[in-house]
């Protein structure tokens, strides 16, 4: 049996060597930095094109951005997908007192960060990428990000009054 800790590195070096893909733009839905949607056109030319919302991964913590999912938003883009890959707030990178962890995910800022992109993407992607179509979206996201994707489906039913409810 491989040793946990040579396999992890191992995993994490496969899952890291892809090199990032550049989108074809990126615009912002907020006013913090992290605040963003990179739009990957449809690498065939397809117009219409359905649209994939895609939400990163990497425990909500601050190194693991969106760059870490664009060879999986580009492989959707080379088979005829408009993409929408949206970055969010996540947690710090410093360690805590005492040398603990760094803190993963920002209550609520990441939530409130999924909800305003997902209520943005229509307009946004209307404006940057053209061959996206609007009335066509499905959600998709990588481990942490597949949690956020569930959560934001389920958004509909979430009590009346709550800020994230559709």
């Amino acid at each position: 049996m491989p040793d946990p800790a040579a396999r992890a590195a191992a995993e994490e070096a496969s899952a890291f060597s892809h090199p990032a893909v550049a989108p074809d733009a990126t615009a912002a839905y907020g006013d913090h930095p992290d605040q963003v949607i990179d739009f990957y056109a449809p690498r065939d030319g397809r117009t219409r094109a359905p649209l994939v919302v895609a939400l990163h991964g990497g425990a909500w913590r601050a190194p693991y951005d969106r760059l870490h999912l664009t060879p999986f938003v580009d492989f959707l883009a080379r088979r005829g997908f408009a993409v929408a890959s949206v970055e969010y707030r996540r947690g710090s990178d410093i360690p805590r007192q005492g040398g603990a962890a760094p803190v993963a995910g920002r209550w609520p800022e990441t939530f409130d960060d999924v909800a305003a992109a997902l209520d943005a993407v229509p307009e946004l992607a209307t404006a940057h990428l053209p061959s996206a179509d609007i009335g066509k979206i499905v959600l998709t996201g990588h481990s942490a990000g597949g949690t956020l994707a569930l959560w934001a489906a389920a958004r509909h039913v979430l009590p009346a009054g709550s800020p994230w409810r559709l």
